[in-house]
């Protein structure tokens, strides 16, 4: 399967997942409210902060068991695969509790609450750290079938649990109003997730638990480079929650669900890249196994230029169309709410987006290290950014720093261009792309600028602007696929 096919494959659950978003963040404002709406994007972004949970070694895993199935040396690939597991398990029910306790105890005291609401959340935090336990425990049987190749298999799976996770969510967010319910229901479709992925690693790879393959030399093989993960897993896990961690201690709950609200959309736009960067690791692993630095060039190139006009045309479609599009989907008040943090936060996540793609090639690489030391900076900068903008100018200053602190990802992305000898940034293709993109976008702002069109018919022009976009990249993209 070629590298646009796993792209698309891996795509393919995300865009099914934004679609179904859509419709489902103004349902959930609707039927949870705004303060019940805080409180679980509170407990989910604590959960974003715990993204260190299994201190790297599910990316280890995936990278030694790539490097060694890329060697045809199936002994190996079960020693790596069975010290990883016997490690991880005991690990990741530490860290679940962890996770649990901190938050139960702590979790009041840091966000704003109502004092009616605190129990709610605290067991809002039990729930959710089974739930941080079963994601990981799954995700690691994920990243084995990652490592190999089996992307239509984990698309057609991340779909259904997708939608078994999110449609029922929302009937029982309208019976209940109860964001406790929706992370236990989470929690057991997670839970059934890990299962499927278990079942299937024993009937396609023949690889089951392998306890007993558990190998002291492959344990200190993978210590160093999964030390280097964790402490790069630690800062990203602070790295993409900062923003919100420090709103939820300063921001009033209306503030903060309106943030959530952008932040969700800019989440599921980099949740692409995310999906993404599985074939860009796995594929780049193998590279390296061959000791091919030309395919890891070829990989970062075909993969840039595969999704780079997306994040460009939802940047720019924000800003041309973020006041109608926000006002039909979210209605006028909670619209309103919205668009002041909506722009920067999608220019934001467009940014981290295509800096993911250089992210997935620093492990394989074996530059992780650097990646850290990139990560740290970046975090310093959201911490002191967003808090100088909350200070001056409210919610939206705070969105505004933090569409300045991931300007700061571009170093990633050059340092891997140059180290790899690609092209990216650096290829004319992507400065065409980008004077052809802002000359039509800069067309319709200037024509709703110039003339007083009414509402609907600013929407059908945004409908008009992203349609048209969107049909010739998607005829450019089915054209590199026959190539």
């Amino acid at each position: 399967m070629s590298l646009q096919k796993q792209t698309l494959w891996s795509l393919a659950p995300l865009v099914v997942a934004t679609l179904v978003n859509l419709v489902s963040v103004p349902l959930f404002l609707r039927y949870l409210g705004l303060d019940m709406y805080a409180l679980w994007s509170y407990v989910l972004t604590f959960t974003g902060a715990f993204g260190f949970m299994d201190l790297g070694l599910g990316v280890a895993v995936g990278r030694y068991v790539g490097v060694a199935l890329a060697r045809k040396d199936q002994v190996a690939v079960k020693e790596y695969w069975g010290t990883g597991h016997a490690v991880a398990v005991p690990l990741l029910i530490a860290m679940s509790i962890g996770f649990t306790v901190t938050g139960f105890y702590f979790g009041p005291e840091w966000f704003n609450v109502a004092p009616a609401n605190v129990g709610l959340l605290k067991w809002s935090f039990v729930a959710g750290g089974l739930g941080l336990f079963f994601s990981y425990y799954g995700q690691l049987w994920y990243i084995l079938s990652q490592a190999h190749l089996d992307f239509a298999f984990l698309s057609r799976l991340r779909i259904v649990i997708t939608l078994l996770t999110i449609v029922p969510s929302i009937y029982l967010a309208k019976k209940t109003g109860n964001p406790l319910i929706l992370l236990s229901w989470a929690s057991l479709i997670l839970l059934g997730q890990a299962g499927w992925l278990i079942w299937r690693s024993q009937k396609k790879y023949a690889l089951r638990f392998h306890f007993d393959f558990f190998r002291r030399t492959r344990f200190i093989e993978m210590a160093t480079f999964t030390a280097k993960i964790f402490a790069d897993l630690l800062i990203g896990a602070f790295f993409g929650a900062s923003d919100r961690l420090i709103l939820g201690k300063l921001a009033p709950p209306p503030d903060f669900a309106h943030y959530s609200v952008a932040t969700n959309v800019g989440s599921r736009l980099s949740g692409l890249s995310v999906a993404v960067m599985g074939p860009v690791f796995h594929n780049t692993s193998r590279a390296v196994g061959r000791d091919a630095m030309s395919e890891a060039a070829a990989v970062y190139n075909t993969t840039f230029q595969f999704i780079f006009d997306w994040f460009l045309l939802a940047t720019l479609w924000s800003a041309a169309w973020a006041k109608p599009a926000l006002t039909f989907w979210l209605g006028q008040t909670a619209g309103a709410g919205v668009l002041p943090v909506f722009v920067p936060l999608i220019a934001a996540y467009s940014l981290m987006s295509m800096s993911n793609i250089a992210g997935a090639q620093l492990g394989p690489l074996n530059r992780v290290g650097t990646g850290l030391i990139i990560r740290v900076c970046t975090t310093l900068l959201t911490v002191a950014v967003v808090w100088l903008g909350w200070q001056r100018y409210g919610i939206a200053g705070a969105a505004w720093g933090f569409f300045v602190s991931r300007c700061f990802c571009l170093v990633q992305d050059f340092f891997v261009i140059l180290h790899i000898k690609g092209g990216g940034w650096l290829a004319a293709q992507t400065w065409r792309k980008i004077v052809a993109q802002v000359a039509y976008a800069g067309f319709w702002i200037l024509l709703i600028r110039l003339f007083a069109f009414s509402y609907p018919l600013q929407l059908l022009f945004a409908v008009v602007h992203g349609a048209s976009v969107s049909c010739y990249l998607l005829r450019q993209n089915l054209k590199s696929l026959r190539q």
